[in-house]
């Protein structure tokens, strides 16, 4: 899917910009408050959108002094699809943190990094995680592989985009911070935590052990 905007993989038209501006607020737009918002596509290509949208029930048109004002009807039925798919992003870090916290044992931090902890990306992009495992885990155990390769397969099933996994355990991201690795300072600036402490807690002179 797309990352970065999950409805537009329903919805590949400009239509999806002026739905996922509308499904964010309870409030009424203009078509320049929507284009403002949308970060794509003209004020006059998303007033013929919004016009249409209108006639469909799926957005309402307010009349005003200054023109229409637009609104998500979250009454009509396809309204919680379109919810639900502007909220995808929210699942797939729900889900991932469920399935990361059943993992046997738990790491001792999980997070995502990369495009999508920047709210980036796109329906070509990978999703980047970092798992620190706990003390003496072998990591070449099958037991532990297999559920490397379960979490892969579910995200693939889930989104549509590879995961890519990136395990250490604390004393080589600790190395790799002392070694100016620059991954270590995207993930102190960029890391959406799912499981354990947060990130600088991991590292010496970041909040953690000394």
């Amino acid at each position: 899917m797309d990352l970065s905007d999950p409805l537009r993989s329903l919805i590949p038209s400009l239509d999806s910009a002026a739905l996922a501006v509308l499904a964010g607020t309870e409030s009424a737009l203009s078509a320049s408050q929507v284009a403002r918002l949308a970060g794509r596509g003209s004020r006059a290509g998303l007033s013929l959108v919004l016009e249409r949208l209108s006639v469909t029930g799926l957005i309402t048109a307010e009349p005003s002094n200054t023109g229409a004002m637009y609104r998500l009807n979250r009454s009509h039925v396809l309204a919680p699809a379109v919810e639900s798919a502007v909220a995808a992003r929210r699942e797939v870090v729900s889900r991932l943190r469920a399935a990361v916290g059943a993992l046997t044992p738990v790491p001792a931090h999980a997070s995502l990094f990369g495009s999508f902890a920047r709210g980036a990306g796109d329906e070509a992009s990978d999703l980047d995680l970092l798992v620190v495992t706990p003390p003496g885990l072998d990591r070449q155990a099958e037991s532990w592989r297999a559920q490397m390769r379960a979490l892969e397969d579910d995200v693939l099933t889930w989104t549509g985009n590879t995961l890519e996994p990136l395990v250490l355990s604390t004393d080589e991201l600790v190395a790799a911070a002392a070694a100016g690795e620059p991954l270590v300072e995207e993930l102190a600036r960029d890391a959406l935590v799912l499981v354990g402490s947060p990130f600088g807690a991991l590292l010496p002179g970041r909040g953690g052990p000394s």
